[in-house]
C-alpha cells in the first residue's frame, strides 16, 4: 500500500499541507471535521490513483482559515488549490464535511468534477433529522456516534480524553498532539457550520447542476447524520446512487476502508 507523502504548497491564503501518493489517474480524497487527511482508505485508494489528500485551512498544519468565512470562500480556495496542483476535471471523494465541500465544489463548477463519492455527506438539512450536535459534547458521547466499534484506536481515545476532561485528579496522561488537533478541528469546523448549523440552506436547490456522476456512501450505524441527507442528496443530483456500507457509523472511511475504497475504485473505473 503506497504512502502518503506530506508536502505543503502555497496558496491564496497560506502554506497548505498535502498528501499525495500512488500511481495512476489523479483522485482527490477531502477530510472530515476530525481532519483524517491520511486514513486507511486514502491509503488504500492510492494502490490505483494518485491520490491527492489536501488539508483545510484550520485543520492540521494548513494557515489561512481566518481568510475564509463561508463556503464561497472554501470552494475558490480549492479551485486555487487544484490550479496550483495541476487538476483540471478529476473525481472527488469527500467524507462528512469534506463531501459537503465536494458538493459546494460541484454545484458551482461542475467541469472541475469529473466523478463524486459523497460518504455520510453533512451539509443538509431535512425538517425533523439533523445532524446531531458536535459542539459542546464530550469526545466520548462523539465516539458513540462516530463509530460502530468502539475498541477502534481513534474511538479509544476519544473516550480517554473525556475521562481526562471529567476527573483532573485521575493520573491519565493525554499528550497534547493528541488534544491540539481535536481543539483545532472543531475550531475550523465551527467557522464554517455553526450558524447555520453544518448545512448551506441554499445548497439542496443547486445539486441539480451537478454533472458528475456520483455515489452516495452510507455507514449503516451512522446515528450522526441521519440517513435521510444522504438520501436527499442521492434523489435530488441527477442519476446519483445510494449504497450502505454495514459495519461503519459516521466515520465508516476509518473503520471501514476495503470496502469503501473497494466500492470508489469501482466506481470511478466504471
Amino acid at each position: 500500500m503506497p504512502a502518503l507523502n506530506e508536502e505543503y504548497v502555497e496558496t491564496e491564503v497560506g502554506k497548505v499541507q498535502v498528501f499525495r501518493g500512488g500511481d495512476g489517474p489523479p483522485l482527490v480524497y477531502l477530510h472530515s471535521a476530525a481532519g483524517e487527511a491520511v486514513n486507511p482508505t486514502a491509503e488504500a485508494l492510492a494502490d490505483h490513483f494518485a491520490v491527492v489528500a489536501p488539508v483545510f485551512p484550520g485543520f492540521g498544519e494548513s494557515e489561512g482559515i481566518e481568510q475564509i468565512d463561508d463556503m464561497e470562500d472554501a470552494t475558490f480556495h480549492h479551485l486555487d488549490l487544484f490550479d496550483r496542483l495541476g487538476l483540471s476535471s478529476v473525481p472527488v471523494v469527500g467524507l462528512s464535511f469534506g463531501g459537503w465541500l465536494a458538493a459546494e465544489l460541484a454545484t458551482r463548477y461542475p467541469e472541475r468534477v469529473s466523478k463524486m463519492a459523497l460518504v455520510n455527506p453533512v451539509g443538509l438539512y431535512i425538517e425533523g433529522q439533523p445532524v446531531k450536535e458536535i459542539f459542546g459534547r464530550t469526545p466520548a458521547e462523539l465516539a458513540e456516534d462516530m463509530f460502530a466499534d468502539q475498541s477502534h484506536p481513534m474511538a479509544q481515545m476519544m473516550h480517554m480524553l473525556s475521562e481526562f476532561r471529567g476527573d483532573v485528579g485521575q493520573q491519565i496522561e493525554v499528550p497534547m498532539e493528541l488534544v491540539l488537533p481535536i481543539w483545532k478541528s472543531m475550531s475550523a469546523t465551527a467557522k464554517l457550520g455553526w450558524d447555520p448549523y453544518l448545512h448551506n440552506p441554499r445548497l439542496r436547490r443547486r445539486l441539480r447542476r451537478i454533472t458528475a456522476p456520483t455515489l452516495i456512501i452510507h455507514g449503516a450505524q451512522d446515528t450522526l447524520a441521519p440517513k435521510a441527507i444522504s438520501e436527499a442528496y442521492a434523489a435530488d443530483i441527477p442519476d446519483a446512487r445510494l449504497v450502505d456500507v454495514d459495519g461503519g457509523a459516521h466515520l465508516v472511511a476509518l473503520e471501514k476502508p476495503a470496502e469503501v475504497a473497494k466500492l470508489v475504485t469501482e466506481f470511478v473505473g466504471s
